[in-house]
């Protein structure tokens, strides 16, 4: 169980903070989003916090088109968020501060209200499930925010986020993916794959196939595979921000290679 509620106060604040402080070069400066600048991003933000509370605190359901598959899905919330970034490109980044810092703490407000282990109204899908606790989709809007601030920061050359306090449980929550990321390969039964972050802000994940399918054990020694990724490229892994070959000096697959590599093309987010 990874337990984020408490930090959001803190993570959205030095959000703001550092927006306050950026001038209209860096606004338009280039991310690691494809086609997206900071200004994009902000907005992006905005737009998520604004929906999260929009459909659960209010019931503001929006119309959609049947979604019958993960890429319709995706395909779906990337045309959604190209509408909203097109738009607030006629917005100034004092209006988009201003609404953040607002709507942010109407989100949290929000959120504190949820019992954690009730149904969420849409479930974690990068992590399989079809439906999530409003625990889990907690922390899925606390990835979301975590590693778009990173983003930023990284754009602007700013002071990363990347310490133990908010980057350790971005981690622990994209590693609830690894099971379902390798439902597709088969493998001798008890097999196992070590997965570690390393730095002082990563920690070791390991999962063992069992009976058809793959679940997290504590075969730590006993490894078949064993991957080590640097924390400071793991993030970028997990968001689709870098290609697996152009980070080949941050990481390294020792034992059964094709086994293990397959970690490395894990995504926690559902748009890339």
């Amino acid at each position: 169980m990874t337990d984020v509620l408490h930090l959001f106060p803190v993570l959205n604040s030095s959000l703001i903070e550092l927006l306050s402080g950026l001038n209209q070069r860096q606004w338009n400066t280039n991310t690691l989003c494809s086609q997206w600048k900071v200004r994009d991003i902000a907005a992006h933000l905005l737009d998520g916090a604004l929906r999260r509370i929009s459909a659960g605190r209010d019931g503001n359901l929006m119309d959609g088109p049947e979604i019958h598959s993960y890429s319709q899905l995706v395909s779906y919330l990337n045309e959604l968020n190209a509408d909203w970034i097109k738009a607030y490109r006629r917005v100034s980044p004092q209006l988009i501060i201003s609404q953040l810092s607002s709507v942010y703490e109407e989100l949290y407000t929000y959120l504190k209200t949820l019992d954690p282990e009730a149904p969420a109204i849409f479930p974690v899908s990068w992590a399989g499930e079809g439906s999530s606790t409003n625990r889990f989709d907690i922390e899925r809007e606390y990835t979301e925010q975590w590693h778009h601030q990173q983003q930023i920061r990284m754009a602007v050359g700013a002071a990363s986020i990347l310490n133990r306090e908010f980057y350790n449980p971005f981690l622990r929550i994209c590693m609830k993916a690894l099971p379902y990321h390798y439902r597709s390969i088969n493998a001798e039964e008890g097999s196992t794959v070590r997965v570690e972050v390393v730095g002082d802000t990563g920690g070791v994940w390991c999962i063992q196939y069992l009976s058809g399918s793959w679940h997290f054990s504590d075969k730590f020694e006993q490894a078949d595979s064993m991957v080590f990724i640097d924390e400071n490229i793991a993030w970028m892994l997990f968001s689709n921000a870098v290609k697996v070959s152009e980070a080949a000096q941050f990481w390294q697959v020792l034992g059964d290679r094709q086994l293990g590599a397959h970690v490395l093309s894990m995504r926690t987010f559902m748009v890339y």
